[in-house]
């Protein structure tokens, strides 16, 4: 029943659908490069798995083949401040050869030799840079500019150096929205044409699946695949009602499997703190936090509680752990307190909380 399982893949190149106002958003603020300026720098922000990424990856492909533009997406999970100077230095066109450790500013300069074009260089995954004084590094490049990308731009922002901060305001942000369901039936049927063998799902079927996954399209495509797994191992010449209705569960585990996976080390410790304590209410939260933060961030200095909070709401939108409540009486817990994070991470016994 599955004929291309590539076609189910978030970097799968397809049309973009139902986001013209956001790609003439991208065009309009990107318009310099063509003429060989220096683009504005972008703030594009909206719930995971909407669209954000794979805009951005359409625009800059197709601003390369009309223009002299350079680009880059660089995903940022896991990566310091040098790593992204590092990657930004190696996949610019005439990049050299350097090593990741050498000095921050020794890369710096090494970036400033060599872009001699406009460069585009997209940040994903931008809340979670440890360090955003690594944007004043590459904007300090007079042909640099930069697309981050974010969940909420409020978070990102109040991070970023205020001198900074008038660059990713105004007109130069992108709010992403969730698809409505024919949108999201639209995205959808190319993916079946594609990935599947034959039309082994019906139209209502993909209503179905655009409206339990609220406009998610990341969680509807997944969701499809889904289907067809379980149909085909359940002896299914097409899906059925029964596919459908298990397909959204099975989906949202792998999803939540690789949103884990992507996160950099300090996180995946947090978030086996939460997933070994929870349920377990902000006071006593934040005390394990502060209790173990050494031992969360090994040899890199820990961040106070504000800032790892910030990690905890990520993980949140990533649908990894539950916090509801107001601010004073939340409630963290992990979603799948089965799902471990792929990092070994000795947890004192919680009782020593108290």
């Amino acid at each position: 029943m599955i004929k291309d399982r590539w076609v189910f893949d978030d970097a799968y190149p397809t049309e973009i659908l139902h986001r013209n106002e956001e790609l003439n958003s991208l065009s309009r603020l990107l318009k310099p490069a063509t003429a060989g300026g220096r683009a504005h720098d972008i703030l594009i922000h909206g719930p995971s798995g909407v669209g954000k990424t794979a805009t951005a990856r359409w625009m800059l492909r197709d601003l390369r083949k009309r223009a002299a533009v350079s680009s880059a997406l660089l995903e940022c999970s896991g990566q310091t401040a040098n790593g992204i100077i590092h990657e930004a230095v190696e996949k610019y066109p005439a990049g050299t050869a350097v090593q990741r450790n050498q000095p921050r500013s020794e890369l710096v300069q090494t970036l400033e030799k060599i872009v001699d074009e406009p460069y585009i260089i997209v940040l994903d995954e931008a809340d979670v840079i440890p360090d955003l004084d690594v944007l004043e590094d590459l904007l300090s490049i007079e042909l640099v500019s930069v697309i981050a990308i974010t969940h909420s731009e409020n978070e990102w922002l109040n991070r970023v150096d205020r001198d900074l901060r008038p660059r990713f305001r105004g007109d130069s942000q992108i709010d992403y929205q969730k698809y409505h369901v024919p949108e999201l039936v639209d995205i959808l049927e190319p993916r079946v044409e594609h990935g599947l063998i034959g039309r082994p799902v019906s139209t209502d079927q993909l209503e179905w699946v655009a409206d339990e996954t609220g406009g998610v399209a990341r969680w509807a495509i997944k969701s499809v695949l889904a289907a067809a797994e379980l149909a085909g191992e359940r002896g299914h010449e097409s899906i059925h009602e029964s596919d459908v209705a298990d397909s959204f569960e099975r989906a949202k585990a792998k999803i939540r499997k690789a949103n884990l996976r992507s996160l950099p080390v300090p996180y995946l410790r947090l978030y086996e703190v939460v997933r070994e304590i929870g349920p377990v209410d902000g006071g006593k939260m934040k005390r394990s936090y502060l209790e173990h933060q050494e031992a969360i961030f090994g040899d890199r200095d820990p961040v106070g509680w504000r800032r790892a909070w910030d990690y905890l709401s990520k993980m949140a939108d990533y649908d990894l752990i539950e916090m509801p409540g107001e601010t004073n009486s939340k409630v963290y817990e992990a979603v799948d307190e089965k799902l471990e994070a792929p990092v070994e991470f000795d947890l004192r016994e919680p009782a020593e909380l108290d």
